[in-house]
């Protein structure tokens, strides 16, 4: 089964390591040296490196893995002709005799088939196309963000409206990316923190499952450009969806927008200086999932969300 859309997760390393008790904080601290150079060198990647220790069955015997993420072919290969990486390594045998290497290419997340129970913190990577158009700069320019991150708050899976499905309201804290436009200049979107940028979804499943539900997502947008801040108009959200999602988090799932296009305002002018044309908005990569440790009211409430997203379903037809 091919599955790509962790496509930030490649050549995934694991190590293991067996050693005696007694040199196994050793072990643990060249591991740590090990991955500090490989970062310095720019030849791992940006995870910090995990190093579990358990006991091996036999207590004076410790098993210890390390897992860390290479950043290509290339730079792996680099590693294995690096004096120093090949010091630090011979260095770690030393200790604990020769290690088990496996090397993997994917990293395959679970997924919730019911709206978590407690609510959370989600960092996500993800992409957002558009079709950006400036009065005498720029016609019709595909504007896409690939480096976009998205961090929010998900609610526990409650029935907000009462009738009987559950739904998951999802409060935006930030989001944005940035590109450089040939010819034009570096472009920078941001969400407008003065209208609401917030989603949610609505539970279709049956038997007690949540999933599949159907989602929304509205946000409006602060651009930063060489011709100072444009806002699109704050009466015009810019809407993703509904669209069809299968699990939780909606990694992989496309979220086309029906709006558009929609007025770009100078913000210091209060100028229309052109359009934009939102086109769809995907979700690739979680960072970071934490469940809420304290409980806090204000990210809970979907307010007006789930009358835009009945409005829109019936908009679509859906």
């Amino acid at each position: 089964m091919a599955v790509e859309i962790y496509r930030n997760e490649s050549l995934i390393q694991l190590g293991t390591y067996t050693t005696d008790r007694a040199d196994s904080g050793e072990v643990v601290a060249a591991l740590r040296e090990k991955w500090a150079m490989l970062r310095e060198r720019n030849l791992a990647g940006d995870y910090p490196v995990d190093i579990l220790v358990s006991a091996d069955g036999d207590e004076r015997r410790v098993k210890i893995v390390e897992l860390f993420r290479w950043r290509s072919l290339h730079h792996r290969a680099e590693a294995e002709l690096d004096e120093g990486c090949c010091g630090m390594q011979a260095r770690i045998e030393a200790l604990a005799g020769e290690p088990v290497h496996e090397s993997y290419t994917e990293v395959v997340r679970g997924f919730n088939h019911n709206f978590p129970t407690t609510g959370g913190t989600e960092l996500l990577k993800g992409v957002c196309s558009c079709l950006l158009n400036v009065e005498g700069r720029i016609k019709d320019f595909p504007l896409s963000i690939k480096n976009g991150v998205v961090l929010m708050h998900r609610s526990p899976g409650t029935d907000f409206d009462g009738d009987g499905r559950n739904e998951m309201y999802l409060d935006i804290f930030m989001h944005g990316g940035e590109i450089d436009i040939n010819g034009f200049g570096p472009v920078r979107v941001s969400q407008n923190f003065n209208v609401p940028n917030n989603g949610i979804v609505k539970s279709n499943g049956e038997n007690g499952h949540d999933f599949p539900g159907t989602a929304i997502w509205r946000v409006g947008w602060k651009i930063q450009t060489p011709m100072g801040y444009v806002m699109t108009d704050p009466d015009v959200p810019l809407i993703f969806g509904p669209a069809t999602v299968n699990h939780y988090p909606p990694v992989g799932t496309h979220f086309h927008s029906s709006t558009g296009p929609v007025a770009l305002i100078h913000v210091d002018s209060g100028v229309q200086i052109g359009t934009l044309t939102p086109g769809e908005l995907t979700a690739f990569d979680i960072v970071v999932s934490k469940d809420d440790e304290v409980f806090a009211e204000y990210p809970n409430r979907p307010g007006d969300i789930l009358e835009v997203l009945e409005r829109h379903v019936v908009a679509a037809g859906a």
